[in-house]
């Protein structure tokens, strides 16, 4: 896998980050799209619904590669070129944490997440 730097994370609040995912894909939820930061796949939050008996709900699109579910090609970090741009089995809490937001939930607490994937995309 080619190294690249990752950009440093946007600090935004839980509101703010609801309003910019409803400007770039509407109200439903299940059609709001997130990037994998290390294979740089796109899923969208319904994409996970066939695997709710592996665990995945919903919440998984904003933190985990839907690689982890679908039987990866590759493992995050691999330096293997074999299968590049298929998902990967990352997921932004584990040991190497490159999130694309960090959400400011209303209680305080911080929360990890992947970027949002670009509108057109």
């Amino acid at each position: 896998m080619p190294k690249t730097k990752q950009p440093n994370p946007t600090l935004t609040t839980y509101d703010q980050w609801l309003a910019d995912g409803k400007q770039r894909f509407g109200q439903d939820f299940l059609q709001w799209r997130f990037v994998c930061p290390i294979c740089h796949h796109i899923a969208a939050v319904a994409d996970y619904a066939p695997f709710k008996d592996c665990g995945a709900n919903p919440d998984s699109a904003t933190q985990e590669c839907i690689g982890r579910y679908s039987k990866p090609s590759f493992k995050a970090f691999s330096n293997s070129t074999k299968d590049r741009g298929q998902p990967c089995n990352y997921a932004v809490y584990g040991l190497f944490k490159f999130p694309g937001v960090i959400i400011e939930m209303p209680d305080g607490a911080k929360r990890m997440a992947f970027s949002f994937a670009d509108p057109g995309l």
